[in-house]
């Protein structure tokens, strides 16, 4: 497996970094420092993780439906982010450039 993940050419971004790693413009991570008072999501279900963007944020509800149906088509939902990284990447990619990450607070 570990072999091929260094197979992917993958081209990253400040947005798509921040989901894989969970460091970046996301307010449980702004929280973490203390850079922010409060870590909720602006959609009110939890607070704002990358896997609360990912798998449940009403405010992402459209953007999620694109990805889910192109991962379905070969696999099963909710799946890992390994394997949006390693299967699904193009999918994945599409799914993070379109999160507005500065307005979501």
């Amino acid at each position: 497996m570990a072999a091929e993940r260094l197979n992917i050419k993958i081209s990253t971004n400040q947005y798509l970094t921040t989901m894989m790693m969970g460091h970046g413009n996301i307010k449980a991570y702004l929280y973490r420092f203390k850079l922010i008072t409060s870590p909720p999501c602006p959609c009110g279900k939890n607070n704002q993780t990358t896997d609360h963007l990912l798998y449940e944020c009403e405010l992402l509800k459209t953007q999620r439906h694109s990805l889910k149906t192109a991962v379905s088509k070969s696999g099963g939902w909710p799946t890992t982010k390994n394997n949006l990284i390693s299967k699904h990447y193009q999918s994945f990619k599409r799914f993070v450039n379109s999160i507005p990450f500065d307005n979501l607070g």
